[in-house]
């Protein structure tokens, strides 16, 4: 059987599927032009010839089996069985394209009738045929078809998932008018579940393939596009003078870089904090040092594995030592190139602190949320908000969280205009100090 009697008689299969279900009384006329049965034109892509074909194959089975043609009570018993024997022709099939095609249709038929469970059955099917399509742009048409029939089985993250893995298909493609066409795809299917944002900036990223004008600062597509190794220096400084004469100065070092599927984070904080009033044996100047890298594998687009530690000094706050370590999943909520991205992560570690409060103490396990909107821009402006919130189980009182807002006002290229704004808020704070302690530095960053 050839491919192209393989797609007639598929789509011969499916109208007369279509004609029979529930709540249809019409003659079975082979039309793709309702609602309904345009889907099979859109999915199988049937041309005018094939179409003709179809119409005399079509009329032969009028023939063959007249029942097609009468209205019944027993619709879904019919349609069942029907549905039975089109599984037999699935395994007649021996093209993977065909033979996934034909399975995703089949499974909305069985949703239609109220078979969920089998529908969610043959779609897994059918996914397994997609992975066997060798042309990548025929398995990236496949994988939207899956993903649309998983929406309407009120499937949203699995449909959202399979359009994630399209998009990575699609975005290794040479061809750049092929790879614009399924990039313009994906987006209309990105956009009829629900995620409209995500749809325009896909749509942004075809326009510009289109175009000929993509770059490596073009929305972020998963593979991601990796990035040498980039960082920021800053400085920062407070003064106050009165009774007593206290200074804080400040300097950040961050360094980063971002693979195809891996990212790392690696900041250095060093705070010089001086007070004229303080006396001995505190030191007029204390230090507040702070280490943290984090490493990230991004298995989807979406879905995130990190890894990450701390290392923190603060005299001011009488803490010799306070360190952690936490792995655990995260999922990237939006995500516009390497410098701009919202995710969230919940991790499960250990911490360790050594303090005028706390002797060698170790709590395990501890839970750790975080929060992470990072360089997002609002016209001149750039805004970044990190959230950290820590809990021990053993115990729920000791609980630990920490903020950092930074809005920053470009200068030049490269140069920013920087106000940090830290909150920490230690449920168990060290001795005399209060639970929410406020930091405020103002400076400027060079970006590199």
């Amino acid at each position: 059987m050839n491919i192209l009697s393989v797609r007639v008689v598929i789509g011969v299969f499916l109208a007369n599927l279509t004609l029979i279900s529930p709540g249809r009384s019409q003659p079975p006329i082979l039309s793709f032009s309702s609602p309904r049965d345009s889907r099979i034109n859109e999915i199988y892509n049937l041309t005018q010839f094939e179409e003709e074909q179809a119409g005399q194959i079509n009329e032969k089975l009028l023939a063959q089996f007249p029942e097609f043609a009468q209205q019944t009570d027993r619709f879904p018993e019919s349609t069942q069985q029907i549905l039975e024997e089109a599984l037999e022709v699935v395994d007649t099939l021996e093209e993977p394209e065909s033979k996934a095609r034909l399975l995703t249709e089949i499974a909305l038929k069985y949703a239609d009738i109220a078979q969920e469970e089998r529908a969610q059955t043959l779609l897994g099917d059918a996914l397994i045929a997609t992975n066997e399509i060798e042309a990548d742009s025929v398995r990236v048409r496949a994988k939207i078809a899956i993903a649309r029939a998983y929406f309407q089985l009120r499937q949203p993250e699995t449909a959202a998932d399979l359009l994630s893995d399209a998009l990575a298909t699609a975005n290794g493609l040479d061809d750049p008018e092929v790879k614009s066409s399924l990039f313009a795809e994906i987006a209309l299917t990105y956009d009829a579940i629900g995620l409209g944002d995500r749809s325009l900036a896909i749509l942004s990223e075809s326009r510009d393939i289109a175009r000929g004008t993509r770059s490596a600062e073009s929305t972020a597509l998963f593979p991601f596009e990796p990035t040498g190794w980039e960082g920021q220096v800053g400085l920062g400084a407070s003064f106050f003078s009165g009774a007593k004469i206290t200074s804080e100065t400040t300097f950040n070092f961050a360094l980063e870089r971002q693979w195809p599927t891996d990212e790392v984070d690696f900041r250095i904080s060093f705070t010089n904090d001086y007070d004229d009033s303080r006396v001995s044996p505190e030191n007029d100047n204390q230090i507040e040092g702070q280490i943290d890298a984090e490493y990230r594998h991004h298995a989807t687009e979406r879905y995130q594995y990190f890894l990450s530690s701390l290392v923190r000094r603060d005299e001011p706050d009488e803490i010799d030592i306070r360190t952690n370590l936490y792995t655990g999943p995260g999922i990237n909520i939006w995500r516009a190139g390497p410098d701009q991205s919202f995710d969230m992560q919940l991790g499960l570690g250990i911490r360790y602190e050594d303090s005028n409060r706390r002797r060698d103490d170790l709590d395990f396990p501890v839970a750790q949320y975080r929060m992470r909107y990072k360089d997002v821009y609002f016209d001149f402006l750039t805004l970044r908000q990190f959230l950290t919130f820590e809990l021990p189980f053993d115990d729920l009182e000791d609980y630990y969280l920490e903020s950092s807002t930074t809005l920053g006002i470009p200068i030049v290229q490269g140069w920013s205009f920087n106000n940090n704004l830290i909150l920490r808020y230690a449920s168990n704070p060290s001795l005399d100090n209060p639970n929410l302690r406020v930091d405020f530095v103002t400076g400027i960053e060079y970006q590199f």
